[in-house]
């Protein structure tokens, strides 16, 4: 090894000590910040979140935290074995279903309920053997269990043990809430926004569905699946993958309705509307795009306006066909937005020999033999830069190696 390859090595290694030691530094830092948190954890009964409050950190930090690094005090505060494969990959909180608190809660009552020797008791009875709310656990079976309930009573009416008691959704629930489960089904509404439209209870609206309506709530989950799985970009009134509708804040809408009003109805420009609203010119230009659509270039005087402002030059080009440009050029317009124009608005009169190749021969030709840039000469000729560029690195490659000769003779010469 020689010194020039000694030396890389030092510095390889030199940086690569700094490194796991600047790694080591974040991480003692990280211990000492939740440390406290920690110690109240281990030995409290203290909810996290009143944890994280006393300590002043966050509770997502902390719950973060202990999940990564004092994974043992989880198993410890909920009774399991961290040698049992089954307890690792048990979630505390789970996206949806039981939580493991709530299953550690009701697991014997629940087991009791499926079991024979409980069939005597009916669900108030094994409820209060086990010191549980009778409602609550009867809730639980509803949601998580709906076989449970389902065997037991059969299994009860074959003993001659069944009360006679009602089962399954009484008429007036029906009543009240099916049309809201109707509207939840057949839109892309959330169910608070159905609660609040058909004037019912949101929380006894979602109880309702769990219990006797599951098939509506397993459609749902579904569209949210398809909305998150999807690669298509969102579109404005239609469901995302939180199962909320897509489209901006209510406080984004109040903020730029004065600016679109007046998109809508003058013909003043973007940023003179942003000066005179108070709003920043590209949050207004991405407002109208994202969420306005079609409908914030809705404006039949801004096309009229339009089609006065290119009318002479489409006459022209329609009596003598040219290239675009050209007509550009003889009326003072922007050639791309002249041409994007015509693309929407007259696609017949877009010369037939309107190819990439001659909408740029002029700019390439002077590219191949000066040294002005390629930025300098699309902005002569009118020409999307961008567009220019990537037109040549794909098609030009002699021109380039020309270019490239000329500004390194003009290099050399200075």
């Amino acid at each position: 090894m020689d010194n020039a390859q000694k030396n890389t090595y030092c510095q390889t290694i030199a940086t690569l000590d700094s490194s796991v030691q600047e790694v080591a530094q974040k991480a003692s830092g990280v211990e000492r910040k939740y440390a406290e948190a920690v110690e109240l954890y281990a030995t409290t009964a203290l909810p996290m979140r009143t944890i994280a409050e006393i300590c002043g950190v966050t509770p997502r930090g902390l719950s973060a935290h202990i999940g990564r690094n004092h994974r043992q005090l989880l198993y410890d505060r909920y009774g399991l074995d961290a040698a049992d494969s089954d307890a690792a990959p048990l979630q505390i909180r789970p996206r949806k279903g039981q939580s493991l608190k709530t299953h550690l809660k009701y697991k014997d009552a629940i087991e009791a309920s499926g079991d024979m020797a409980y069939i005597e008791y009916n669900m108030s009875g094994i409820a209060r053997l086990f010191g549980l709310n009778p409602t609550a656990l009867t809730s639980q079976l509803r949601v998580h269990y709906p076989d449970v309930i389902a065997s037991r009573e059969r299994l009860r009416k074959r003993l001659g043990l069944s009360g006679n008691a009602h089962r399954g959704a009484r008429k007036e629930s029906a009543d009240n809430y099916d049309e809201a489960v109707r509207l939840y089904r057949n839109s892309d509404l959330t169910i608070s926004q159905v609660a609040e439209k058909c004037g019912v209870s949101k929380g006894g609206l979602v109880q309702y569905m769990r219990f006797y309506r599951k098939e509506t709530i397993a459609r749902k989950e579904e569209q949210r699946s398809e909305a998150r799985a999807s690669s298509a970009p969102h579109q404005a009134g239609k469901m995302s993958g939180n199962g909320c509708l897509y489209g901006p804040k209510p406080e984004t809408v109040e903020r730029y309705a004065p600016a679109l009003e007046l998109y809508r109805t003058t013909f003043k420009s973007i940023p003179e509307i942003a000066r005179e609203t108070g709003v920043s010119v590209a949050g207004l230009r991405t407002y109208l795009k994202q969420w306005q659509g079609e409908a914030g270039r809705i404006d039949h005087r801004r096309s009229s306006k339009a089609s006065e402002k290119y009318a002479a030059a489409i006459a022209s080009l329609s009596v003598n066909a040219r290239p675009i440009s050209a007509v550009a050029a003889d009326y003072g317009l922007n050639p791309e937005v002249f041409r994007q124009y015509l693309k929407a608005n007259a696609p017949h009169l877009i010369p037939s020999g309107c190819s990439s190749r001659e909408k740029y021969k002029d700019a390439v030709r002077e590219y191949a033999t000066t040294a002005e840039s390629l930025k300098s000469i699309a902005h002569r000729h009118g020409l999307v830069y961008s567009s220019l560029l990537g037109y040549v690195l794909r098609n030009c490659p002699q021109e380039r190696e020309s270019h490239i000769k000329i500004v390194g003779r003009a290099s050399e010469a200075v």
